[in-house]
C-alpha cells in the first residue's frame, strides 16, 4: 500500500482549491469520492484516517444537495418504530449518541413533544415506544455525556405541554410526551467533517463535476474525467476505488459504469417551510406531529430562534434534479397539516421562507406509500466495481461510510479499522471550556456573549480563528441580525 497522503492543515478555501484539484491529478489516488454531502464526506474522511490517499469532488459545492435541506435534526428515528423497525432505530440512536460526544458544539439535545389527542392512533403503544427509545439510548450511553445526553421520556399533562408549545393551547391536547433527541446545523456538520478529512490528508474539491468514468483494460473503474467549473477545463483523476456518493443522483453516475441499468433511488420531495415565532409559538420544545392528515406521514415543528421550522413533505418526485421549487401544493399541504393540529389559521402571507431537499430514498416497485419506501441504507457493487452507496439519512451518514471503507479494505485484503467513532469535529477541549474562552476573547473585541455563543455554536474551536479575523479588521465584528447574532 503507497504511504497516504500528509497529515495536512492547510486551509480549505477557494484560494487553495485550485492546487487541490492539480495535486489530486498528480497523484495516485487509492480512492475516489465523488459527492460530498454528508455521506461523501465522511466516507472521506474514514479512508483518509485508515491511511488511504484520498480525493473527494462535487459538482456544487459542499452540502449544497439534501444534507443542507434536512429537519436540523439528529435523531433516532422514533416515528421508525411504527414499522417494528428496531435495527434502524438502534443505529440511528447509536450514531446520535456518537456525534453528541464527537461534535458537542453541532449536534446539541432538544426536547420534543410528543402530543396526544382523544383520536390518536395507538396511543395506548407510545409509552412502550418511547421506553424503547430510552433504552436504546442507555444501552450505548457515555460517561462523557453523563448518561445518555437526552432526557428519558416522561408523560406530561396538557398544562405542561402548552407551557412549553403555547402553539398547542386550543388543540384540544389530551397530554404529550416529553422525550430528547438531538438539533444540529446540517450543513455545518458536513463542513467539519470535510476539515476533519483534510487534517488526514485528504484532498477536496467543490465545483468539480464528473463527467465520465475511466477504465482499465478489464473494464474495471480506476478514476473518472473531472469537469473544473470554475477553470472551464477537463482533468482526468485516476483512483483504484471510485465511490458514488451522489445522493439523488447516485442513478446517472451509475448509468455512466452501466447504461441502462435499473434505478436504485426513489427521489422524494421534502420541503420546509419558516413561520414567525408570534404565529406558532414554540418556547422550549419541537414537536413530533403524529400524522392527522390521513396519509400516515410525521411532521416537525421545530423553535429556531424567532422563527418556527414547520415540515416535512415527503411525495414521490421525477421531476429534474436541479430545478426544484416550492409549489402551491407543497405549501398548502405543510400549513394544512400545521393548522389540522394546532387549530391556527396559517397562510401564505406568514410565510417568511422555504426549503425543498430531495431525499434518496431505496426504491421499492411493490410500495405504495413514501412511508412505506425503505429508510435503510444500500452500498451496490457494480460491474467494473464503482462502489455506490445511497439512502440512509444525516444521522447515519458516519455508519453508511463505514460500510463502504470496510469492503474497500476487505477487497485490498488489509486490516484498517475504523477510527471515526473516535476522531472529534471540532476541537478536543470540553465545550463549557471553550464556550468560556470564545466569551472572553469576544468580550476584549466589544462583542457580546450572544455572539460568541453563536459562534460556538457553528465553529467549535475555531471559534477563535473567527475572532483573529475581527481583531485584525473590526469591521467583520459588525452583527448582522440582532436576532441571530
Amino acid at each position: 500500500m503507497r504511504p497516504c497522503l500528509p497529515m495536512s492543515n492547510k486551509p480549505f478555501s477557494v484560494r487553495t482549491r485550485a492546487a487541490d484539484l492539480a495535486d489530486a491529478a498528480s497523484a495516485e489516488l487509492d480512492v475516489l469520492v465523488v459527492g460530498m454531502g454528508a455521506t461523501g464526506a465522511g466516507v472521506a474522511l474514514d479512508a483518509a484516517s485508515r491511511g488511504l490517499r484520498v480525493a473527494a469532488v462535487d459538482m456544487g459545492d459542499l452540502a449544497s444537495g439534501t444534507s443542507s435541506k434536512s429537519s436540523k435534526l439528529v435523531h433516532g428515528g422514533l416515528r421508525y418504530l411504527e414499522n417494528y423497525e428496531f435495527g434502524l432505530v438502534r443505529e440511528g440512536v447509536t450514531e446520535r449518541q456518537l456525534l453528541m460526544r464527537l461534535a458537542p458544539h453541532l449536534v446539541r439535545p432538544m426536547d420534543f413533544l410528543y402530543p396526544v389527542w382523544p383520536d390518536t392512533a395507538k396511543r395506548r403503544l407510545l409509552g412502550l415506544g418511547l421506553t424503547t427509545y430510552d433504552v436504546f439510548a442507555l444501552a450505548v450511553a457515555s460517561p462523557l455525556l453523563g448518561g445518555s445526553g437526552v432526557r428519558r421520556h416522561e408523560k406530561i399533562t396538557a398544562a405542561e405541554a402548552i407551557a412549553l408549545a403555547p402553539a398547542l393551547a386550543g388543540s384540544g391536547l389530551l397530554h404529550s410526551y416529553l422525550y430528547g433527541d438531538c438539533a444540529t446545523d446540517d450543513a455545518r456538520l458536513v463542513l467539519a467533517v470535510v476539515q476533519a478529512a483534510r487534517s488526514f490528508g485528504a484532498l477536496t474539491v467543490p465545483y468539480a463535476e464528473v463527467t465520465g468514468l475511466s477504465t482499465d483494460s478489464s473494464g474495471a473503474v480506476r478514476g473518472a474525467t473531472v469537469h473544473d467549473r470554475v477553470g472551464g477545463r477537463d482533468v482526468e483523476l485516476t483512483a483504484r476505488y471510485v465511490v458514488n456518493a451522489t445522493g439523488v443522483w447516485v442513478d446517472r453516475l451509475q448509468t455512466l459504469e452501466s447504461p441502462g441499468r435499473t434505478a436504485v433511488v426513489q427521489p422524494s420531495k421534502g420541503v420546509h417551510v419558516v413561520v414567525p415565532r408570534e404565529r406558532l409559538p414554540l418556547l422550549e420544545a419541537s414537536i413530533l406531529l403524529p400524522s392527522r392528515q390521513g396519509d400516515g406521514r410525521s411532521m416537525f415543528a421545530i423553535p429556531y430562534g424567532e422563527q418556527t421550522i414547520l415540515g416535512t413533505t415527503d411525495t414521490p418526485y421525477d421531476g429534474a434534479l436541479e430545478d426544484l421549487s416550492l409549489t402551491g401544493a407543497d405549501l398548502e399541504y405543510v400549513l394544512a397539516a400545521g393548522n389540522d393540529v394546532f387549530k391556527h389559521d396559517l397562510t401564505a402571507d406568514d410565510v417568511l421562507g422555504a426549503w425543498v431537499g430531495v431525499r434518496p430514498l431505496i426504491r421499492d416497485v411493490d410500495s405504495t406509500s413514501m412511508k412505506d419506501v425503505s429508510r435503510r441504507h444500500t452500498l451496490v457493487e457494480g460491474a467494473g466495481g464503482l462502489l455506490t452507496i445511497t439512502g440512509g439519512k444525516l444521522t447515519t451518514y458516519r455508519r453508511m461510510a463505514k460500510d463502504v471503507v470496510d469492503r474497500i479494505v476487505e477487497r485490498d485484503g488489509r486490516k484498517a479499522r475504523c477510527r471515526t467513532g473516535e476522531i472529534p469535529l471540532g476541537g478536543t477541549q470540553p465545550l463549557g471550556q471553550v464556550r468560556d474562552e470564545v466569551r472572553a476573547a469576544a468580550a476584549s473585541l466589544g462583542l457580546d456573549e450572544r455572539v460568541a455563543d453563536g459562534l460556538v455554536r457553528q465553529t467549535g474551536e475555531r471559534a477563535h480563528e473567527v475572532l483573529s479575523l475581527v481583531a485584525a479588521d473590526p469591521s467583520l465584528g459588525h452583527v448582522l441580525s440582532p436576532s441571530a447574532p
